[in-house]
Parts: structure tokens; C-alpha cells; sequence
């Protein structure tokens, strides 16, 4: 799990972990789960009213882009959420630097940067630790 912050937002990714993206009670629990295990160890707080958009790649596996609604001005001890799956979702390494033994077929250069498409055809372990993930809006047309 390797999470981020970003304008206001915490994403978390979750590489190859079991989540099953069809069943919303399941998912639901799931996600309050992990927000319970990342409030253990940091000083994030989900309670309140938030806003999930899970993005779900079978190759790679879940990202999290969470986003308080609302205040916690009540000192709300609860976590209530607003999911929205995005199923089979199209996401992308992006590179800094093309280092690649054997460039894959599916590599693109756009504004300076490196895409690979992360499919069924790609070994994501050999690419996870040099990359940053990209997908939905962050994608652009890559593709």
C-alpha cells in the first residue's frame, strides 16, 4: 500500500490486493477496513463524509482517490462514503527516463514522459518501483 496526498486528496494504491469491486456492500467494508489500518498507523483521519472513486485494474490492481465532503466540524466518529467504482479502468506507468533493457511495444513518449500501458501482456513487477501510476483525467489521450 503506498499512499499520497494530492490537492486535497489522498490516493492510495493498492497493488494486487483482493478487493472485489462487484459486490458494494463487500467493497464498502473493505475500504472502511483499510482507512482504519492507515489511521492506526499515520495521523490521516476519514471520519466524516467522504467521497471514493475506486479505479480497478486487474493487472495491477486498485487505486483510491478519496475526498472529504463536507466539514468534520462535529466531531463525526464515523466513516460514511460515497463510492464510485470505475471498473477495468486504463492506467499507465509514467517514466522519467527510458531505461529499459528491451523497450516494450507498447512505450510512448508524450511531453517529455514515458507511458507503458499496464495489460495482462506486462510484467508489473518489473516496472512498479520506477514508475508513478497515471490514470483516468491524468491520462490525456496516452493511449
Amino acid at each position: 500500500m503506498k499512499i499520497e496526498v494530492v490537492d486535497n486528496k489522498i490516493i492510495v494504491y493498492l497493488f494486487n490486493e483482493n478487493i472485489n469491486v462487484n459486490d458494494i456492500l463487500e467493497l464498502n467494508n473493505k475500504i472502511k477496513d483499510i482507512f482504519l489500518r492507515i489511521m492506526k498507523k499515520s495521523n490521516y483521519d476519514f471520519f466524516g463524509y467522504n467521497k471514493v472513486d475506486v479505479y480497478y485494474n486487474e493487472n495491477y490492481g486498485t487505486v483510491l482517490e478519496v475526498e472529504r465532503i463536507g466539514n468534520n466540524e462535529f466531531n463525526y466518529q464515523r466513516i460514511d462514503l460515497k463510492i464510485v467504482v470505475y471498473k477495468n479502468a486504463v492506467m499507465f506507468f509514467e517514466f522519467d527516463d527510458y531505461y529499459f533493457d528491451k523497450k516494450p511495444k507498447s512505450l510512448v513518449l508524450k511531453d517529455g514522459k514515458y507511458y507503458l500501458k499496464i495489460d495482462n501482456k506486462l510484467n508489473v513487477w518489473k516496472y512498479i518501483e520506477f514508475a508513478k501510476i497515471k490514470y483516468k483525467k491524468m491520462i490525456n489521450e496516452i493511449d
